[in-house]
């Protein structure tokens, strides 16, 4: 090609196979510098010869293998569940750094190319003259690493962030078909680079994803960085657990202080927490920032193109204030009402952190914006849920006694998956069928649908697939329990059913202002015990042995 060099595709390519696997392409471009030739159709002829100028062979096939090597071993490791969680925040955080590195060796060969072998013509005529070489060959290197840098990014965050995106749905074997397609991705892409560098179709495909980056990379990039953000703060609690260091106090960035200060709310006097949000309004979908509880107002404030954006919930319209935590996640649930009328509930995710550096901190927080903590089961707590006042004449908000028995539904989930995988050796096991009597029927036939669609994965590998297909129907029936359970939980803490909640959020402890409080019987004290809003089904199914309690009526309807 006479515009793009065929260098700087070569690098475009290799790049994004490392945004996906690092090691792919470094270890293939060792490998193929390494002998004296190789065929055409592996590496553009000049290309070669020069990177089998770098070092010995020996040096370049021994560094070849070991790259392939790593290669293997983090596609595994990519592949095992507990081993992602810990190595996608250092892998996000290596990748954008290789592909910087493989094409910065793609451009340093390249440019001790012949001149004439890179550029046969250029409009202004022949280039001539040393000074007119070292510019070109500076020039190619830059462009090499600037597309390096821009490609490798995409493809990192491509990867990491749609991965993030798929751990949202519960579908078997989306996150383990999209290992498999980077790993396909890395390879395809590293020979494509070699072998078509001069190819118009390889430099159209470029376009296409540099396009495609630019359309879907910022929010994969806050999403990359949210997720990099959790593995550092998992880190942050492993080794505050081995050093048994006390709790440590996050530090006010200076942005977020001045832009405080500008609403008039001093940071000494307000309770600040890392946290993030996947989707609020005023502030657009899956943003990190911090989480202010200050004296007249509840803030989440993030950074939108480096200026500060606030979401402010000011003490007229605030209705309540909740904390959620479950074994995985700990959120922040905050309701107002809208310009309209309605309310409006936001649900702001705290960064991994211990109990004794968040528990006070809201409490502290909520004290000081003089909200008043009441029991979570209690009328106040309840009147300020979006659809709790709809349970009656809504379609998608139930009264809780249409809930349902937990205990009916897990055991029929149970004895289902079991006797039907027992009678039909393990090749239909179906899942979720305790959903036909809850409130979810449409959750029960999109379980018969994934459990046929294991059935016919284990039919059609004439068995191979059957230890997976298992594995997946056992998860996913778990996964369909902890659903029941945690709405058999919210009926009976908060009073009502949602039909569109999948593991919804119950919080524990939640306060309101003080014109909310209803009667002196709602307001929590000092021992009274919290509602038990998590954990396994067993014990749930135990605690809510009985039917919900009825839903105490409207002071207002008493009267």
């Amino acid at each position: 090609m006479d515009l793009v060099p065929s260098s700087v595709i070569t690098a475009i390519a290799l790049s994004a196979a490392a945004g996906k696997n690092p090691w792919v392409p470094l270890g293939l471009l060792f490998l193929l510098a390494a002998p004296e030739s190789v065929p055409g159709f592996l590496m553009e002829e000049p290309l070669q010869a020069s990177l089998h100028e770098m070092g010995s062979p020996e040096l370049l096939f021994g560094l070849g293998v070991t790259f392939l090597i790593v290669a293997i071993l983090e596609s595994l490791a990519d592949k095992v569940p507990w081993v992602e969680r810990w190595l996608v925040p250092v892998s996000t955080s290596w990748r954008p750094f290789a592909a910087v590195v493989v094409a910065a060796l793609v451009g340093v060969a390249a440019a001790d190319i012949p001149q004439e072998t890179t550029l046969a013509t250029i409009s202004a005529g022949p280039v001539v003259g040393a000074e007119a070489s070292f510019w070109w060959a500076g020039s190619i290197v830059a462009a090499c690493v600037v597309a390096g840098a821009v490609y490798g990014w995409i493809a990192t965050i491509g990867k990491t962030g749609t991965r993030l995106v798929l751990s949202l749905v519960p579908v078997p074997s989306l996150r383990l078909a999209h290992s498999f397609l980077d790993d396909l991705f890395a390879v395809v892409a590293s020979f494509a680079g070699f072998a078509l560098g001069d190819s118009v179709l390889l430099a159209v495909a470029a376009a296409l994803y540099l396009i495609a980056g630019l359309v879907f990379g910022p929010i994969l990039t806050r999403l990359t960085w949210i997720h990099f953000r959790i593995g550092l703060g998992i880190a942050r609690k492993a080794i505050r657990g081995a050093t048994r260091d006390g709790p440590m106090q996050p530090r006010t960035p200076k942005w977020l202080g001045r832009a405080l200060e500008a609403r008039g709310v001093a940071s000494d006097n307000a309770t600040i927490l890392p946290g993030y949000t996947y989707r609020a309004p005023e502030i657009g979908r899956c943003r990190a920032g911090y989480v202010v509880l200050a004296p007249g107002a509840i803030l989440f404030a993030t950074r939108i193109l480096f200026r500060p954006r606030l979401l402010v919930f000011d003490d007229a319209r605030l209705c309540r204030l909740g904390l959620a935590t479950s074994a995985t996640t700990r959120n922040v649930a905050v309701v107002d009402r809208a310009d309209g009328g309605a309310l409006r509930e936001v649900l702001l995710y705290l960064f991994p952190a211990y109990d004794d550096e968040v528990l006070p901190a809201i409490e502290h927080g909520a004290r000081s914006a003089a909200l008043a903590q009441v029991r979570a089961s209690s009328e106040s707590a309840r009147r300020g849920l979006p659809g709790y006042a709809d349970r009656e004449s809504s379609a998608r908000y139930l009264p809780p006694e249409r809930a349902g028995s937990l205990r009916t539904q897990a055991l029929v989930t149970v004895i289902g998956a079991v006797a039907l995988g027992v009678l039909s050796g393990g090749v239909f096991v179906p899942i979720g069928t305790g959903y036909a009597l809850s409130p979810f029927p449409r959750r029960f036939f999109a379980g018969l649908a994934i459990s046929v669609y294991l059935s016919l994965c284990v039919v059609g590998t004439f068995g191979a697939a059957w230890p997976v297909a298992v594995l997946y129907a056992v998860i996913l029936n778990a996964l369909a329990l902890r659903d029941l359970t945690r709405n058999a939980i919210k009926a009976r803490v908060e009073g009502f059913v949602d039909r569109r909640a999948f593991l919804p959020p119950v919080c524990e402890r939640v306060w309101v202002p003080e014109r909310g409080l209803l009667g002196p019987d709602d307001r929590f004290r000092d021992g009274d015990p919290l509602p038990l809003t998590d954990g396994p089904w067993k014990t749930v199914w135990t605690v809510l042995a009985q039917s919900p309690p009825a839903t105490p009526p409207h002071p207002a309807q008493a009267a």
